[in-house]
C-alpha cells in the first residue's frame, strides 16, 4: 500500500487514481498520518506548502518534513514532488546530474526543501524534479491555469513572453501514472518527471483556443525566456512511459473542449 499525502490536491489525485486499490491517500497534515502502518510500503507527499516562492516561506516549518520523519521512523522509501527549477539554466535537455542554480525564490526554496528531507532520509529519499505539469485545471495558479482563466473571462491568452518559447509540458494524467510506477518500486536518487519535449508555448496556447472554438492570443511582449527542455531517459526506463507532441497537444484541445462546454 502507497501511503499519498496531499492526496486531495492537483497531481495528489492523479496519483491517487493511477494507483488505485494500492493507494492509501490522506491529507498532508501530520495530524492526517496513519498510527497503523503495517500495510504501507513507501510514502508519495504530493502537498505543496502554500507559501513556498513568497518570502514568509520557512523550510523548517514545511509540513513535508513531519511526513518525511513519519518514513524515515518506519524505513520506508519516500518520494518528493520538487521542480525543475533548482537546476541552472541550460541551453541543452537539464540531466538529473546537471548543474544547481536556481533562479528564483520558489527554486531555491524547493532546493532547500530537498536538503532538508535528505539529511532526514538518505538514501531512501527519491526527489522526483517535475516539468511543467499540466491538465483542467481552472482556477489553479500556473501556466496552464492562467490561459484557462484569460480564455474564460476574455477569451483572450495574454503572453508576456515570446510564443517561439520551447518548454517541456506533461499531462497530469501521465505524471500520475509515471509516479505510481516508481512508488510501486522506488529507485532512490533523482527523476526527472517531464515530456522530454521541447514544445513552444504558442502551439499549446493555440491547441487550447482550437479546442475552445475560438480566441485569441495576445503577446505583450516578445522577450525570449525560461526555456527548457528536461533528460527523462531514467523517467522511461523505470517506468515504460512515453509521450509527444501530439498527445500533449491533443489533450490542450480535450482541456480547451471541455473549458467551452462548462
Amino acid at each position: 500500500m502507497i501511503l499519498v499525502t496531499g492526496a486531495g490536491g492537483f497531481i495528489g489525485r492523479a496519483i491517487t487514481e493511477a494507483l488505485g486499490a494500492h493507494a492509501r491517500p490522506t491529507s498532508h497534515l501530520a495530524s492526517a498520518l496513519p498510527s497503523a502502518d503495517a500495510d504501507i510500503t513507501a510514502v508519495v507527499h504530493a502537498g505543496r506548502d502554500p507559501r513556498l516562492g513568497k518570502p514568509d516561506y520557512r523550510v523548517e516549518h514545511d509540513a513535508e518534513l513531519a511526513v518525511a520523519r513519519f518514513a524515515a521512523a518506519r524505513g520506508l522509501p519516500f518520494l518528493s514532488l520538487g521542480t525543475r527549477k533548482v537546476y541552472a539554466p541550460a541551453d541543452r535537455p537539464l540531466a538529473e546530474d546537471a548543474p544547481l542554480g536556481p533562479t528564483d525564490r520558489y527554486g531555491e526554496q524547493k532546493l532547500a526543501l530537498e536538503e532538508a528531507l535528505g539529511s532526514i532520509l538518505g538514501h531512501r529519499l527519491t526527489r522526483l524534479r517535475l516539468a511543467n505539469i499540466f491538465g483542467f485545471e481552472r482556477g489553479r495558479a500556473g501556466f496552464m491555469g492562467m490561459m484557462l482563466e484569460g480564455l474564460e473571462t476574455a477569451g483572450t491568452i495574454t503572453f508576456d513572453m515570446s510564443p517561439f518559447v520551447a518548454r517541456d509540458f506533461l499531462t497530469v494524467e501521465t505524471t500520475g501514472q509515471a509516479i505510481a510506477r516508481l512508488a510501486q518500486r522506488p529507485p532512490g536518487g533523482i527523476v526527472n518527471i517531464g515530456s522530454g519535449v521541447p514544445l513552444e508555448v504558442g502551439r499549446l496556447a493555440l491547441a487550447l483556443i482550437e479546442g475552445r472554438g475560438g480566441g485569441r492570443l495576445l503577446v505583450t511582449d516578445p522577450r525570449h525566456h525560461d526555456a527548457f527542455s528536461l533528460a527523462v531517459g531514467r523517467m522511461r526506463s523505470l517506468t515504460g512511459i512515453t509521450t509527444d507532441a501530439t498527445a500533449i497537444l491533443a489533450r490542450a484541445r480535450s482541456i480547451g473542449r471541455s473549458l467551452a462546454v462548462s
